[in-house]
């Protein structure tokens, strides 16, 4: 690929592991971080690993792809973990993972590991089955895969293969020649990363050229340079974000470059600020929205009220042209709707309700009282029933619905029927004195005296009957029992 020469816009976009974090990340156990097992952390431009190996030493399983990490670091405490997942960082080296007696799963896909023999490190992880090296530049060694199965024998799984016996037996053979060729080929591909990293370190310290730019590019279309924007420092402008220039990022996106931890983290960046600037444009025609809606009028040029319904809610109003009835509105209301999204005011001459920014408002026929006007909301249907007192009416209590033969009459004088003649009721006598009740002082004696009761059987109570005349005494016939 071809590396264009213009340098590239630097924001800061570094992303922390703070407790808070750690927290809104721990929503499945309940928010505890000591007894974390599992936790979830890709896709957050991460840039260094921290607090981990101090506030979750019980984690097992730990996601870190996608982010922009360049060193293993802060895990080593972690004894209990098994799982870890680097995929899509800038992890140049395997470091930093001997104490952790119980990986059994290391995944380092397409990440930016030169030196192959960094592998040897992973001898002390003796439950490590599984290892993930497939995109890295040491994959390209002519040896490669022997070279780790040499180093490595308690592996099972290289890159999702499954290693043979064969296999194993085969690489064992050539364990010598194969140490020395990858060796050689990690030395040069770590000195040639040295050599870029130098190079590109030494642009950025070159001094600006003639035009203000870091590069003198002849060649170059774009002689139009944009006029330095001078910020007072502590001014509201300095925090702002600048704006992406739609033909700069186009531009950007198209170049063609080197694959290297620089263009992925320039990249990352550039990602974050088009979504920052997207989202900042959603909030702002959200304002602009908002700002733009035209004024309401509520009343008219004479100052009498207008009627208004956005939502097209049906309605009633009850008591009208009624003496001695206040005025009642049934406002439909929805069933479900929370009712702190419902603004009711009530005036002498209008009432109006405001449901999530949608006006409802009616013009009364008779002037009200405010202060003696109460709103009731249905749990059942949702519907709001708002009880409006005219003005100086005096509202009369409900007569209590007659019950007893006050209400058969009632009912009997409504059908037509005559209440002398209809047949009276029989009503249970209640007698003058009341039940007796229990006397402390002779509870004992009554007692006994039901238990002498209960004793007597009832040989003891009937008298013997006389014998019949006819009645024979046979020894041989064995007594009645």
């Amino acid at each position: 690929p071809v590396v264009k020469g213009r340098e590239r816009h630097r924001f800061t976009m570094a992303t922390r592991i703070t407790m808070d974090l750690l927290r809104k990340r721990a929503e499945h156990n309940e928010c505890e971080i000591t007894t974390l097992e599992e936790i979830t952390l890709h896709q957050q431009d991460i840039e260094r690993i921290e607090l981990l190996d101090t506030a979750c030493r019980d984690l097992k399983i730990l996601y870190l792809q996608n982010n922009l990490i360049k060193k293993i670091e802060h895990v080593t405490r972690l004894r209990q973990l098994e799982y870890i997942n680097l995929a899509l960082n800038n992890v140049k080296l395997i470091e930093g993972l001997e104490g952790c007696e119980m990986l059994n799963k290391l995944d380092l896909t397409v990440n930016f590991v030169h030196d192959l023999t960094s592998v040897k490190r992973l001898k002390a992880n003796r439950h490590l089955a599984q290892l993930y090296l497939t995109g890295n530049p040491c994959t390209s060694f002519a040896h490669y895969r022997e070279y780790v199965l040499n180093h490595l024998p308690q592996l099972m799984e290289l890159d999702g293969t499954k290693i043979t016996r064969t296999e194993r037996i085969l690489a064992m053979q050539k364990a010598e020649e194969i140490d020395k060729e990858v060796e050689r080929d990690s030395a040069a591909a770590v000195e040639r990363e040295a050599r870029r990293v130098a190079k590109l370190q030494a642009k950025k310290d070159k001094k600006p050229g003639f035009d203000g730019s870091w590069y003198c590019d002849t060649q170059s279309t774009n002689s139009a340079r944009k006029e330095p924007k001078i910020v007072e420092i502590g001014s509201s402008d300095e925090s702002e974000d600048e704006e992406l220039d739609p033909e700069e990022e186009a531009a950007f996106w198209k170049e063609e470059e080197e694959f290297t931890p620089e263009s992925r983290y320039d990249t990352a960046i550039r990602a974050k600020k088009q979504r920052e600037a997207q989202e900042a444009k959603k909030a702002g025609k959200k304002l602009d929205k908002k700002k733009k809606l035209r004024k309401r009028r509520y009343f008219k040029e004479d100052g009498k009220p207008l009627n208004m319904n956005d939502s097209g809610l049906q309605f009633e109003l009850q008591g009208q042209l009624e003496n001695g009835v206040p005025l009642v509105l049934d406002l439909y209301l929805y069933k479900f709707l929370d009712t702190s999204q419902i603004d009711l005011d009530v005036q002498p001459w209008y009432v109006r309700v405001i449901v999530k920014d949608k006006v409802f408002q009616l013009a009364l026929p008779e002037e009200v009282s405010p202060d003696r006007s109460k709103a009731e909301r249905s749990q059942i249907s949702g519907h709001l029933v708002v009880t409006m007192p005219k003005e100086g009416q005096e509202l009369k209590r409900p007569t209590p619905a007659p019950v007893g033969r006050a209400r058969d009459e009632a009912r009997a004088k409504a059908a037509g029927a005559d209440v002398a003649a209809a047949p009276s009721r029989e009503l249970l006598e209640i007698p003058d004195q009341p039940a007796k009740g229990i006397n402390v002082a002779t509870i004992v004696q009554e007692a006994r005296e039901a238990k002498k009761v209960v004793g007597t059987t009832r040989r003891d109570r009937v008298p013997p009957r006389e014998n019949d005349p006819d009645f024979v005494d046979d020894d041989d016939v064995p007594p009645l029992e």
